[in-house]
């Protein structure tokens, strides 16, 4: 029983999970983000983080590619954040009312 329990606790090494991005990530989704970095980008690319921003947005674009959904939209989330710019959700990707 205590091997059990061993097995099913924590390792304690490593990093902390990542906050969980909800599983309705789709590929439209991240084309949505992916479009809005590229909009944004020529405003904002002398930005101080527009180095780690590029670099995120072209993992999400990867991720997006690969089928990765919800790694996609937090990478793609956080480049557009690293430039200062809101994600904001298409009108084709809203909930229908």
């Amino acid at each position: 029983m205590a091997g059990l329990a061993l097995a099913a606790g924590p390792t304690g090494q490593g990093t902390p999970p990542r906050p969980a991005t909800p599983a309705a990530a789709t590929l439209g989704e991240c084309q949505n983000l992916l479009k809005q970095f590229d909009v944004a980008w020529p405003a904002h690319r002398d930005s101080a983080r527009a180095a780690g921003a590029r670099h995120s947005r072209d993992l999400g674009e990867a991720d997006c590619q690969g089928g990765r959904y919800a790694d996609a939209v937090h990478n793609l989330r956080r480049a557009l954040h690293d430039i200062g710019v809101k994600p904001v959700k298409s009108a084709s990707l809203a909930p229908a009312r």
